[in-house]
């Protein structure tokens, strides 16, 4: 039985993210910020609002954006203005959003740089962004009076791009990074540069990381995703100038490329993961599969008909979660409410 909400955006797509705004208020009401990727131009974000009771997923607020969106990512503060980065093809730009959310999208900064992912700051502070750029992490004051400089940067040597990178919440200096020929590298902003893991190279065998998560709840626990189907759990610890990654487990999530996968905000045993194999899942890690597989697979949204390129939680509550196929087409679910329970009954 279907019980995903959806909504049909007119062109193909890239790019889901949750949306951050002084005006999100009720724990029951989801608001999302999708972007559409026409290589003809004409592109718009949509904010979409799902409201749990009702079960109604609509756009309440659309913003034109010519270019092709790669990247949407919203920055967490919802004490200073609601800022909203974009990725394009050959640049990254920061708007401001209006208060009320119905007026254009004013520029705050363009960077001549393209983005593969931006990292806000996880604690809302809103003074720099980072960004991953080509074989770098840079990092760009927003400043008054230094808008937009460049205040720091971080090459990884040996690596022909970098493709997605993760903030350590444990350790706001910590970054992990990873790139095509090198697998992950550790950047630390408290150092001069970057160290490549060499036990990290083939991680995904021949294939290459497409996600990087950390988890809120454990210190050091963070996972990949890669494009042989595989998410992978893995232990990081620094000690002093010496970085260790070990794995953990594996799971056999999708038949084809895992674009995405991140763990619950508050739960890490519960995590979702999109595939080019038109699926959206949501795993239970606290149970082992019946065929020995260490997660079970709560709940599998294959109504996508097109590669599923990006997955994201709701910021409302930890129980809602959405993805987004390269076709436009967003599917909102829930947790099932037996999952839901289980993991509620944890807390007390």
């Amino acid at each position: 039985m279907l019980t995903s909400t959806a909504y049909g955006m007119e062109l193909q797509a890239r790019a889901i993210a949750p949306f951050y705004h002084s005006s999100n208020n009720s724990s029951s009401t989801h608001r999302f910020v999708a972007g559409t990727a026409c290589f003809a131009g004409g592109n718009v974000i949509r904010l979409l609002t799902f409201q749990e009771e009702s079960q109604l997923l609509e756009c309440t607020a659309t913003w034109s954006h010519e270019e092709e969106i790669f990247g949407l990512w919203s920055s967490p503060s919802v004490a200073g203005p609601s800022l909203l980065a974009v990725g394009a093809s050959s640049h990254c730009r920061i708007f401001r959003v209006s208060d009320d959310v119905s007026g254009e999208l004013e520029p705050v900064v363009n960077f001549n740089a393209a983005a593969a992912q931006v990292l806000w700051d996880l604690e809302g502070l809103q003074n720099e962004v980072k960004l991953i750029s080509e074989d770098s992490l840079r990092i760009y004051s927003l400043a008054e009076g230094k808008m937009g400089e460049e205040i720091g940067r971080f090459r990884v040597d040996g690596c022909a791009e970098l493709r997605c990178a993760a903030l350590d919440p444990h350790h706001s200096s910590v970054c992990l990074a990873a790139g095509e020929g090198i697998g992950i590298a550790v950047i630390d902003t408290r150092r001069k540069g970057p160290i490549v893991m060499p036990n990290t190279t083939t991680l995904h065998g021949l294939g290459m990381i497409q996600s990087i998560d950390f988890s809120n709840a454990r210190e050091g626990l963070f996972m990949t995703a890669g494009t042989d189907g595989v998410i992978m759990w893995h232990d990081f610890r620094m000690d002093g100038e010496k970085s260790v990654v070990e794995r953990r487990g594996y799971l056999d999530a999708h038949d084809h490329c895992v674009q995405r996968s991140l763990f619950n905000p508050f739960h890490d045993e519960l995590l979702i993961s999109c595939g080019s194999d038109h699926t959206l899942k949501l795993w239970d890690t606290s149970k082992k599969g019946a065929d020995g597989e260490c997660a079970v697979c709560v709940s599998k949204l294959s109504d996508f008909a097109e590669s599923v390129v990006a997955c994201c939680w709701s910021n409302s509550n930890p129980w809602v979660f959405a993805g987004l196929s390269y076709n436009g087409r967003v599917l909102v679910d829930s947790v099932p409410e037996e999952c839901k329970m289980q993991f509620i009954g944890k807390e007390g």
